[in-house]
């Protein structure tokens, strides 16, 4: 199993920018969706008004995240991608009102990828990921056999998702809520973190990638998370 070092990472939503307090606020019962919107200062102006709520929030942490530096491949992970903005947009097809092209053009699954490399002027590959409520797992997975085939590089995963349209939240099993995370990860050359497919456990019904965060702040050696009848270990 290869081993993972993470070298920094960087953490919004609207209810704490600290993991663990974002995991105590959704385990109680009576927790509801706070309102709120990242610092997407580093994003120049222009992009910024062409950009939906959820790129934002996928790049100021990507952005935050590298401070400048570069990564030799990026994983961007979202289980729902631009739906907000699909749907919108399928309400305008409805009304049989002008649909923006720009809209359009970032309805997209790897809208906030694509952003990111312009933004950051990158010549390396990046790819969007979506697999339902294991979505994060699978960026860790990707992440780890890119670094087994290249043990010197570095690899930025960002994952990201807001609440679904209330349309929708039916055939949502997940407690919905707006988050972003981006992790600079590289291999680790001693003690380092690795994950494998474990038995399933309880689902928790919350998004994997803040709970790992949430972890990785404890002292604990495992980390079990499980969704959609898969589960997945975390050891370090």
């Amino acid at each position: 199993m290869v081993r993972i070092e993470v070298e920094r990472w960087i953490f919004w939503s609207p209810e704490s920018s600290d993991p663990v307090i974002w995991l105590d606020f959704w385990r109680r019962p009576d927790a509801r969706p706070a309102q709120g919107n990242p610092d997407a200062g580093a994003i120049s102006p222009m992009q910024r008004r062409r950009t939906s709520r959820l790129s934002r929030m996928a790049l100021a942490t990507a952005l935050e995240a590298m401070a400048g530096d570069a990564a030799d491949y990026s994983i961007f992970c979202s289980q729902h991608g631009e739906i907000v903005r699909t749907r919108e947009i399928l309400s305008s097809i409805s009304a049989r009102t002008e649909i923006s092209p720009t809209a359009f053009a970032q309805s997209v699954h790897n809208t906030a990828s694509g952003l990111f490399t312009i933004l950051e002027s990158s010549n390396a590959p990046s790819m969007s990921m979506s697999s339902g409520a294991n979505t994060f797992a699978c960026g860790w997975l990707e992440a780890q056999a890119y670094l087994a085939s290249n043990p010197e590089h570095r690899v930025l995963l960002v994952d990201f998702d807001e609440v679904i349209p209330a349309e929708y939240q039916q055939y949502s099993h997940q407690q919905e809520c707006d988050h972003a995370l981006a992790i600079v990860l590289r291999r680790a050359e001693h003690e380092g973190i690795g994950m494998v497919s474990s038995a399933s456990a309880e689902d928790s019904h919350l998004p994997q990638g803040p709970q790992f965060l949430a972890w990785l702040q404890t002292g604990e050696a495992t980390l079990l998370l499980a969704a959609d009848g898969q589960g997945w270990q975390w050891e370090r």
